[in-house]
């Protein structure tokens, strides 16, 4: 094992060696807008219930022709609840009639038989084209629009969603969602941006979906923390922590917020030794591009069940 992981274990003792209290406020002295939502978030359930969540990355698309399941497709979602996978990743796309559908990219180019950017096509012209698997091969399953894809999860697994449309869509994109009473079963994830921040902060705080941001530097989660009393926070890195973004773990779990991080070196052979490092941090979701590795790695390590250790006493 290099010397990087070493060093990430040692980091790791330190982090873990101490209790982890209630959450703490970081900002008394700065107004923050409370997030209320009208109902308990499922996630916020899920957490209490189990010592990792699993996000997979766009559904989880490792055997996707096999399984007849492409990325980001309805399909998927009944694949990834049979895999036990506790959050579906995806991303969202506008079009410019004004419909939201689920595609990675701003083009439709990649991953169905179509051609075009989302933002300049009408949902009609959508409706046209079949999703591809990763061999190219072309599925009978057509690009999803918004409302039929989180309706098909049936209440039975968690939508993360990467809004990638412009920021002033952002309200219409929330009333979709509060009409389908689906607000507990979403998260909306955003790169951090004050700016951003401060405009969520003006929505209607108790008809939004969980609201999760990426942050990379103290500054942003702070600066985070005063502006909205989130009960979530994402700490992204593909490779490996730096001491900074471990300060901001060690904060963000003294404060009782849920944190997600992304797998360590998925592409590596050696990913296993990475992952279980990582998962000795004070985390609990893992989003990940190769989600059922990830689960039977929890399994073998913490049981099927994936309890948390006090509940096993």
């Amino acid at each position: 094992m290099n010397k990087s992981i070493i060093y990430l274990c040692l980091i790791t003792i330190a982090l873990l060696g101490c209790d982890m209290p209630k959450k703490e406020n970081e900002s008394k002295n700065v107004k923050k807008t409370e997030v209320i939502h009208t109902k308990t978030a499922k996630v916020l359930e899920l957490a209490k219930r189990k010592r990792f969540l699993i996000a997979a990355h766009r559904g989880g698309y490792e055997n996707d022709f096999k399984e007849k399941a492409p990325e980001n497709s309805i399909a998927n979602i009944q694949n990834a609840i049979n895999h036990g996978f506790d959050i579906y990743e995806t991303d969202i796309q506008r079009t410019s009639d004004g419909k939201f559908i689920i595609m990675h990219d701003p083009t439709i180019d990649r991953t169905t038989t179509g051609t075009g950017k989302v933002a300049e096509m009408k949902s009609e012209d959508i409706k046209k084209y079949y999703l591809k698997y990763r061999n190219g091969k072309i599925s009978h399953e057509k690009i999803p629009f918004l409302a039929d894809f989180i309706s098909g999860g049936d209440g039975q697994i968690i939508f993360k969603m990467d809004f990638k449309p412009e920021l002033k869509y952002l309200d219409d994109l929330i009333k979709e969602i509060e009409k389908l009473k689906l607000q507990d079963r979403v998260i909306l994830r955003f790169k951090y941006k004050k700016d951003i921040a401060e405009d969520i902060a003006k929505l209607n705080q108790k008809d939004l979906p969980s609201i999760l941001f990426r942050v990379n530097t103290l500054q942003q989660y702070n600066e985070l923390r005063s502006i909205l009393d989130i009960n979530m926070v994402s700490v992204f890195e593909k490779k490996e922590f730096n001491p900074e973004q471990l300060q901001i773990i060690n904060k963000a779990s003294k404060a009782g917020l849920i944190i997600e991080v992304h797998s360590f070196n998925d592409r590596k052979k050696n990913h296993e030794d990475y992952w279980k490092e990582e998962l000795k941090l004070p985390v609990k979701i893992i989003h990940t591009t190769k989600p059922i590795e990830m689960k039977e790695l929890i399994d073998r390590l913490y049981g099927n069940d994936n309890l948390p250790a006090e509940t096993k006493k």
